[in-house]
């Protein structure tokens, strides 16, 4: 888990290069809309594969690369979500289609974000102010960005724009910022485990 509260260079490098699964491309996308240095980060990893590109002998593409601009032209919704256009998201969330807000505990809701093709589940969570998750760990990848608010955990406090990328390794307990509330978007590639003797009676009731 980085402390830079950004994407690492092997991640923005993956981004950029079209590798990574498109839920977690979109929450990465996400981050980079809202964070300048961000930006400019990406813009020299680009330029740099772009020299080395150059510097290669071309072959054919047997297929096409991910990406971010195909997805959002191209994804279908069904009927039971709407377009992401609620005031105040990112803009390359527009295209995507979301379900409704639902309770997953005590002034806690998700809401998923339709991201075709994805193997990573994509959502959207939102706690009240004040609230604290319990203490966890994955089985795998847990991307998320900072839409509006802020929390913290055992690796600082992220606020609005910030990235948090959680390795399987790392274990935390976000508390929800005791003013501002948190809105959040994640991408998971495994499971959420639940710690503790409390955290075990409740893991059959994870639904995210």
């Amino acid at each position: 888990m980085s402390t830079s509260h950004r994407p690492s260079d092997e991640t923005l490098a993956a981004f950029a290069a079209g590798q990574l699964d498109e839920g977690l491309a979109l929450v990465v996308a996400c981050h980079v809309e809202a964070e300048p240095e961000s930006r400019r980060r990406l813009r020299e990893l680009q330029a740099i594969s772009g020299a080395l590109l150059d510097a290669i002998e071309p072959v054919a593409l047997t297929s096409g690369l991910p990406d971010i601009g195909a997805v959002t032209r191209d994804a279908p919704l069904t009927a039971s979500v709407t377009l992401a256009r609620d005031a105040g998201l990112p803009r390359v969330l527009r295209p995507y289609g979301l379900g409704p807000w639902r309770p997953v505990g005590v002034r806690i809701a998700m809401r998923r974000v339709e991201v075709p093709g994805a193997e990573s589940r994509v959502f959207m969570l939102r706690g009240g102010p004040g609230i604290a998750l319990p203490h966890h760990k994955h089985s795998g990848l847990e991307w998320t960005t900072i839409l509006n608010g802020a929390y913290t955990h055992e690796y600082g406090r992220y606020a609005a724009g910030d990235f948090d990328e959680a390795q399987s390794e790392h274990e935390h307990t976000p508390r929800v910022d005791p003013a501002e509330g948190c809105t959040c978007i994640v991408a998971l590639t495994g499971k959420v485990i639940l710690q503790g003797w409390l955290g075990r009676l409740l893991q059959p009731l994870v639904r995210f």
